[in-house]
Parts: structure tokens; sequence; C-alpha cells
């Protein structure tokens, strides 16, 4: 029986015992909740800002004006660059991130190199360019990301680089670029006095090693320089193919965006590598929670066996909540676990270069990008006291509540963007790991939800027309996007997730975020005879 089936009779058996079970677990979540959130209370807040002073410094919002159709004349020029992350010389330790461990995972050594890899898209419009770049890496954060964009300010403005958007192909397997898996035994010893002192830097204990951060920022800004400089004109091409053999679901309602989003560009000197963007949901998780070894898991191998063929190549992480390779049938008898992640890395890429010339559509030379930023409410009394212990880099702030005076709510200020390649392909880009039922529909109704109550928000495909496909943890990393009325207690069975979420209200806010970004584009629209190419 397949794990998924497995998985299905366990839920179904929990969804008898409902009441009991959730009223249990509500119960003990409550205590938990409460406890930490007494600890976070504790810790002093004097690093955080109110919402009225905080500096959003670094924030694109991509184009000013959008087009209803390709400029005349219009033509696709793209360049691609990629970069190792890793430092030939750094001091202090490294960490596994993905995975909690006491005492934490420290980096032995090195598997393979964890990458940065760039695209850089001009439409011929003469608007400018945008980059979508994307690093081996379990999550990084806006405010770092941000930090790549101000390294990067005065060339966004001579290179008229309208948008840079960086994601993380959520590897559990590279370095911990976020903060929460070094020595929390220690964080908790010394970052309460660190925070009150606000002497953060330095002082405070993070799974991030700084000399690795500096490094990893500086070469990203570096790659996506790169990509702009060596811009070649060609044709884009995207496929969209079923891909449902290579996933499984671990939560219910067990909904896999079973569709990959396959760009490929063809550059018109012939001396230039085809390129391929591969965009698809699967969790790289697949070292286990033992791993001391830093890989970027299958997406390295994959990106590796299509440059084996003679083409450059980046992985997209796309909506994937709770979904897990299923790199069984993969695997060559006898394999080792590593082996098995070689070889499913492989089949993907097989799988790509497999795809018949008339699995691709040509995409008309017409890209528009909006971003906004939005405020997610952090709820979850864990992320509350991991933002106030710096652990992690994240941006957080105060929003004063009018319900309770003198007091405040904590926001993580995030991205949401909206980008639009030819008639026929949109891409979300989302801030952290969406739910697939989120994009497709499906969510849980009052039956079988967690709360017995209805998810009240559109599916987000219904926001555009033609394919609507996800780039995840983009921009930020604010952990799972759980449905509202299924955001249960992390003690009830096949509810892990809501453990690291920033709350029951994050699904609604992002997706209706996604909505408005969506609605502000289309009023931003002039024809594409409206613009004047440059001469």
């Amino acid at each position: 029986m397949r794990f998924t089936e497995l998985l299905k009779e366990k839920a179904a058996g929990y969804i008898e015992r409902h009441d009991l079970k959730r009223r249990a677990a509500d119960f003990g979540d409550e205590k938990v909740h409460k406890l930490v959130g007494l600890l976070a209370s504790r810790v002093s807040d004097k690093t955080i800002p109110y919402l009225n002073r905080y500096d959003n410094e670094g924030f694109l919002e991509g184009d000013g004006r959008l087009l209803r159709a390709p400029a005349p004349g219009a033509k696709w020029s793209m360049g691609f660059a990629k970069a190792s992350v890793v430092p030939s010389e750094y001091e202090g330790d490294l960490y596994v991130g993905g995975y909690l461990a006491f005492p934490p995972n420290k980096v032995s050594g090195f598997i393979n190199e964890p990458q940065v890899r760039a695209f850089a898209f001009s439409d011929g419009s003469g608007r400018g360019v945008h980059v979508f770049a994307v690093i081996d890496c379990v999550g990084i954060s806006n405010h770092d990301i941000r930090l790549i964009r101000t390294r990067l300010k005065k060339e966004i403005a001579e290179k008229n680089i309208l948008s840079l958007n960086v994601s993380a192909t959520h590897c559990h397997s590279g370095v911990d670029t976020q903060g929460v898996w070094g020595d929390l035994i220690e964080a908790l010893k010394k970052n309460p006095k660190a925070v009150k002192k606000q002497k953060t830097v330095g002082d405070a204990v993070s799974g991030r090693n700084a000399d690795f951060m500096d490094y990893l920022i500086e070469t990203a800004a570096e790659t996506v320089l790169a990509a702009v400089d060596n811009m070649t004109p060609g044709q884009l091409f995207c496929a969209l193919p079923n891909a449902s053999h290579f996933i499984r679901d671990k939560r219910p309602p067990y909904l896999v965006d079973e569709t990959m989003t396959v760009l490929r560009f063809q550059p018109d000197d012939a001396t230039r590598k085809t390129v391929f963007a591969v965009i698809f949901g699967a969790h790289p998780t697949n070292y286990g929670d033992k791993q001391r070894q830093v890989s970027a898991d299958f997406p390295y191998y994959l990106c590796e066996a299509l440059e084996e063929a003679g083409c450059d190549a980046a992985y997209f992480q796309s909506d994937e909540l709770a979904v897990a390779t299923d790199r069984g049938k993969f695997s060559k008898p006898g394999a080792t676990r590593h082996e098995g992640i070689v070889h499913y890395g492989q089949a993907l890429a097989r799988f790509v270069l497999d795809l018949k010339e008339e699995d691709f559509s040509p995409v008309a030379p017409l890209l528009n990008v909006h971003l906004i930023e939005t405020l997610i409410p952090v709820d979850n009394t864990l992320m509350a006291l991991i933002g106030k212990l710096k652990l992690v880099s994240n941006n957080i702030v105060k929003v004063t509540n009018s319900d309770r005076k003198g007091d405040y709510d904590l926001y993580f200020p995030t991205e949401v963007g909206y980008a639009e390649f030819g008639e026929g392909l949109r891409l979300a880009l989302i801030p952290g790991e969406l739910a697939p039922e989120l994009l497709l529909g499906g969510t849980h109704g009052e039956e079988t939800s967690y709360h017995g109550t209805a998810f009240h928000k559109p599916p987000m495909k219904d926001a555009v027309s033609g394919r609507l496909s996800v780039i995840g943890l983009c921009n930020d990393a604010i952990a799972y996007i759980v449905p509202d009325n299924d955001f249960g207690s992390v003690f009830a069975p096949l509810h892990y997730e809501e453990a690291v979420s920033a709350g029951r209200r994050t699904a609604s806010n992002v997706v209706g975020a996604f909505f408005r970004c969506v609605e502000e584009a289309e009023k931003m629209k002039v024809d594409g005879t409206d613009q004047r190419l440059p001469e």
C-alpha cells in the first residue's frame, strides 16, 4: 500500500475520534502557548520598532506601468549566472538548517556546494529588467533579501532593474540561513540579556554564521549582476507537464499541484546554452534529521544532470506545504539514501529533457511584475518568542492594539508578488510554504476542517486567467501557510505544520494580499502600443 494511502487511513481514524482527540490536543496546545507566551512577554521588545518607524528600504514594487500586450517589435532577452555560496574561509561553526536537534547538527563537511542561480529577463518593451534568483538553502528572510537589493542600489538604478526576487529551494540539508537550528539552549540563556542591552549583533546566539551570511549576500548580489550583464536575445517557451508521479502528500485533504512548470529559453546565438527554469513543489528533506553533511538535495542533482546535457538550469520551489518526494520508484536496486536522492534528481532531469517540442508553447515577449508589502499577524507565541530573541533575521514590527490600551500586536512585514509571462503563464510570488489547496481550491469544508468551518477565500487561481504557478519561499520565509479553518493543535495528528507558522490568520492574509496585488496590477495596465521602445 502506498504511503499516502496509509496516511489517509490514519486520518480517517482520527476524524472518527475527532471531538475527543481535538479537545485533548487543544488543551495541551493552550498550555504550551501560555507557557511560551509567558517566556516571550519577559523578553525585551526594545529592538522591535513600531510600524510607523519601520524602514522599508530595499523594497522594489516592479513595473510602474504594466502592458496588456507586447510592445511593437518586442523580443525576449535573458541572462543566466550561478555561483557557490560557500566561502573558502569563515570563523565559527556552521549548522545544518532544517531539523531541530539536541545537540544541534554542526556541519561536518560538504557533499556538494549550495549555489545561487539567477535569471534576468527583459521583454524588449524598454521598461527594464526583472530578476528571479534562487538559493540552495532552507529559507532566506526578507531582511536579508533587502540587504542584497540595497547592496545593489546603485546598479539597480543604472541597469533599470525593476524587481529582484530571491527564493529558496528549501533544502533541509543546507547551511542554516535562518537561525533556528543552532544551539537553542545557549540562545535561551544569552539572548534575553543581549536583546535587553540592544546588542544583538555578535552577542545574540543564532544558528546563522555571520561570515557565511555576508558571503552569501555578496555572492548573490554579484550573481544577479552577472546575469543582467550577460543577457542575450532569444525565444522563450513554456511546458506544463503532469508530474504527479514524482510527489506524494502527507496531510489531508491530500491535494498536490500535479503540474510542473518548465520554462525554456533558446538563445538566438547558437553558441549560447539553452536554459531551463523548473518550477515544482516537493520538499527536499531526503537526507533526514541526523544529517551533518551539507547537500542541496535533489535540486542540485536535477540541475547537474541538465548541465551535463549541455544546458543551464535552476529549480524553483512551488506550493509544497506537506508535499514530499516519491523517490522510491526512481532509486536503483541496492542504492543508498544518498544515491537514491541523486537518482531522483536525475529522473526529474530526464523528465524535462524528454519533453517533446510539441509540449512547449512559445511565450510572447511580455513580462509584467508587481509586488506589494503586507503584514502577517504573529499569533503563534513560539514565532513571537523566536522573533523577539533575534534567533532569526525576519523583520518584525509592533502595531498598537486599540482594544488593549497600551498594548500591541506583533506582525511580520513581508512581500507578495504577481508576475505575467506572455498571455498564458502567471506566477504568484509567495513568501512561505503554501498549501496547494489555497492555490487550486479544495480546502476542507465545514464537515472535515479542524474548526468545523469553511475557508472563506476563493482559490488563488481564480484571480487570473491562464495557468497560475507558485514560486514559494520567495522574497521571504515566513514558514507554513495553512488554511485558517484547518489550523489546529500541533498535538493533533497530521498538524505538525502549525508549530512552524506565524498563526491561524496567515493563509487568509497571504491569499487576500495576492488578490489585492492582482487587482492593482490590472489597474496599472496600458496598451503595448503606448510604450515607446528605446532607439
